[in-house]
């Protein structure tokens, strides 16, 4: 009891020394680490809210690090996603509009400039009749265009009705090629069809009449003379293939991932000889899946391609 305190208070006070050191830097560090763990978390969340921003005023341009893969790392895929998306949406309406100013412009043009010429006085009523020829010709493919944009907006707004019955395929497709086969002989194209009996399928024969002769105008269209274009229907492992193939001037490898787009035609001049307008084919697509079907195209420069539906 009596025994000198001094190294016990010394003890003391160095301990304390210790502990308040220890606590600064434990303070130190946890507010360090504090900082920045909300920097690692809100700066994330900073570019989502300005990527957001920019997506609210049409600005699509968005580039989005992904840093790490918890929640906060898939909602910036999310988000760079979409804003993908938008951009490729934006992109494709320009050229929708261009595309469509131009197919619409052509025959405008024409209908304006040869009804000017028409009206002239002292113009041979030859001329006068054949410049109105082409006027009532350009009058047609202008409603075509407009018939075809209608019905893809029906399509995108599900108001394109499909009265599905069962049908024999064989009857169905030997219709379809009686009323074109002439259409080939006149070009001097052999047209095969090959279909196994006893194949049904429930589908809309008016809509899927359209499919078909869409697919086989377009063979016909790029086939040159002589050469053969083949139907084929069979049953295969319990699904049904329907395949068209032709020995026309085929589709560059580039072209085909876009042939279905809408308005994409592989004549990048838009060459009047071959008509069209680049809807057809994303119409084909569009009524193929309506009826639960798939349609696939294989295709190389000079060699045989096919379609291939269901």
């Amino acid at each position: 009891m009596f025994k000198n305190t001094n190294d016990v208070q010394k003890l003391i006070s160095e301990l304390n020394q210790h502990f308040i050191l220890a606590s600064a830097l434990i303070l130190f560090f946890m507010l360090f680490t504090i900082y920045f763990l909300s920097k690692a978390l809100t700066k994330p969340l900073i570019f989502m809210i300005e990527a957001t921003k920019k997506l609210s005023k049409g600005d699509f341009s968005v580039k989005l690090p992904v840093r790490s893969k918890d929640e906060l790392g898939e909602l910036s895929t999310s988000i760079q996603t979409l804003a993908n998306d938008l951009n490729y949406l934006k992109s494709e309406r320009n050229e929708f509009l261009a595309s469509i100013s131009h197919e619409l412009r052509t025959p405008l043009t024409y209908v304006k400039g040869y009804a000017d010429i028409a009206g002239r006085p002292g113009i041979e009523e030859t001329e006068r009749t054949h410049y109105l020829k082409i006027i009532k010709e350009e009058g047609e493919r202008l409603s075509t265009l407009l018939e075809e944009l209608f019905n893809l907006a029906k399509l995108d707004q599900n108001e394109f009705t499909i009265n599905k019955e069962r049908i024999n395929l064989s009857d169905f497709l030997s219709s379809i090629y009686q009323r074109i086969l002439p259409a080939f002989n006149n070009k001097g194209i052999k047209l095969i069809l090959e279909c196994m009996d006893n194949i049904y399928l429930i589908l809309d024969p008016i809509r899927f009449e359209q499919v078909l002769m869409n697919l086989l105008d377009n063979a016909l269209k790029y086939s040159k003379e002589h050469s053969t274009t083949y139907i084929n229907a069979f049953n295969k492992d319990g699904n049904v293939h329907l395949s068209i193939r032709d020995e026309g001037i085929g589709i560059p490898k580039e072209d085909l991932p876009f042939i279905f787009n809408r308005l994409f035609r592989v004549d990048k001049s838009r060459s009047r000889a071959t008509g069209g307008f680049g809807i057809g084919l994303a119409i084909v697509k569009e009524l193929v899946e309506a009826h639960g079907g798939q349609i696939f195209i294989e295709s190389e420069i000079g060699k045989v391609h096919a379609l291939r539906l269901f």
